[in-house]
């Protein structure tokens, strides 16, 4: 049976059926990034701070991807619900091309300006050193990391939450293997330091492009992409860029906000910057449930509107919702429990793991509000409705945490704890409004 087609057990069992896939996948797409801070992290607090705040830079640059993603999963999933298995097809075909043409110019800046991108945020020279040569290999290969974004899109927005998780798995594996004889120089090979870590992360996403490929070519995927055409469908790439712009300018938005936010962060110092680079990897790990329930409901409630049962699409957005919370909740009181704990992981620097910690407590703060929004903002992407998330987050950003993080944190003298604190508030501003957005319900009308 799959995952679209109607079970015997309730809503809940579904939604807990369509989820669980996709927390594993997140999860361990995200331990992709968290594994090499970890392993990076027994170099020294320099080389910790530096490839924190490259990754941030990757994230900014890769915020042109969700535009690509977003209008993937929600046309492919309205397109199953409707049975219209060829446009799926033409839709992956266009956005495979898409997200190829985006690459190109990331590739550009990694390799010319990798080290003016790191001198910007004005950290101190060895960790502007460290982030430029992390940046410039992950840039220098970025289609592979784009097609596979656009490959998971296309198969959870066709209801297959499985083989994304099963190329995750491989990712993990070839990331740590690789990692390990680089960095470390095990078994032979150069002693690399963080030029290891780059090329650990590249030489993951490239074996789970290739992986997608094989699949695709072996007739794995549940529709096949079109033959005997143009190369370029305007249509197809007009819709998945209607509906995808506002996604990607929600993602640059909050990027662009994660960059002047991490840059009021280094004014604080080293130590600052890598307790709080630390507390963010830990925060991604904490975001897996919220994130998976966020693609469920955007699976569903596309599929929902598709097969023509708005009622059912607003039923599916609650019920995530109520479960977001619930797991968010239970995310928040191990956080808070085992922040220590998690910090040392990490790394081995007393005065960094007490900073770090105290930053782990206080996320766990806004944990019920991350899953309301994250749930919520994700029902709407599936139906189309992808401009409130985007004015949400630029709400929470801009009105909330950078300049409350400048008030308190600097003006008051409060230091980074008025920074933190200033993130709290934020998602609980953000969670209202979308929370305001779906109860109107205007967004079951709307047409892709």
């Amino acid at each position: 049976m799959g995952l679209f087609e109607p079970g015997d057990g309730k809503l809940r069992g579904q939604i807990l059926r369509f989820t669980w896939p996709v927390i594993l996948t997140n999860l361990l797409q995200t331990l992709t990034v968290t594994v090499n801070l970890v392993m990076v992290g027994r170099l020294g607090p320099e080389e910790v701070a530096g490839v924190g705040l490259a990754s941030q830079i990757v994230f900014f640059a890769y915020s042109v991807m969700i535009a690509v993603s977003a209008g993937t999963i929600a046309l492919i999933a309205r397109y199953t619900g409707a049975k219209q298995f060829d446009k799926s097809g033409g839709v992956l075909r266009q956005s495979l091309i898409l997200a190829v043409l985006l690459s190109i110019p990331i590739m550009l800046m990694g390799w010319f300006m990798s080290e003016q991108m790191m001198w910007v945020f004005g950290a101190e020279p060895a960790v502007q050193s460290v982030g430029a040569v992390y940046v410039k290999y992950i840039f220098m290969f970025a289609p592979f990391s784009f097609m596979e974004f656009i490959f998971s899109a296309a198969l959870r927005g066709a209801g297959d939450m499985k083989t994304p998780l099963y190329v995750a798995v491989l990712n993990n594996v070839v990331n740590v293997v690789v990692g390990q004889l680089l960095i470390f120089g095990h078994f032979g090979f150069p002693e690399m330091g963080v030029m290891g870590a780059s090329l650990a992360n590249v030489a993951a996403f490239t074996a789970g492009t290739c992986s997608f490929f094989v699949l695709l070519a072996r007739k794995k995927f549940p529709f096949k992409m079109p033959r005997g055409k143009g190369l370029f469908d305007r249509e197809a790439t007009r819709r998945v860029l209607r509906i995808g712009w506002p996604s990607a300018l929600e993602q640059f938005v909050i990027q662009a906000g994660f960059l002047v936010f991490t840059a009021i962060i280094v004014y604080f110092g080293t130590t600052a910057l890598a307790a709080h680079n630390i507390g963010q990897r830990v925060q991604s790990l904490a975001f897996m449930p919220g994130m998976g329930l966020s693609v469920a409901a955007t699976a569903l409630v596309g599929y929902n509107l598709g097969t023509g049962e708005p009622k059912k699409a607003e039923e599916c957005g609650w019920e995530s919702t109520k479960l977001a919370i619930l797991m968010m909740c239970a995310v928040a009181a191990f956080m808070f429990v085992f922040a220590e704990q998690m910090a040392w992981i990490f790394i081995d620097d007393q005065p960094t793991v007490q900073l770090a910690s105290i930053w782990i407590r206080l996320q766990a703060i806004s944990m019920p509000a991350v899953g309301i929004h994250f749930t919520l903002s994700g029902a709407l992407r599936g139906a189309g409705d992808t401009r409130w998330p985007l004015v949400a987050s630029a709400i929470g950003i801009y009105a909330v945490r950078l300049p409350l993080s400048v008030f308190i944190g600097i003006y008051l003298g409060i230091g980074i704890m008025g920074a933190w604190l200033a993130f709290i508030i934020e998602y609980y501003v953000r969670s209202v409004v979308i929370l305001w957005r779906f109860r109107r319900g205007s967004w079951k009308t709307i047409k892709v």
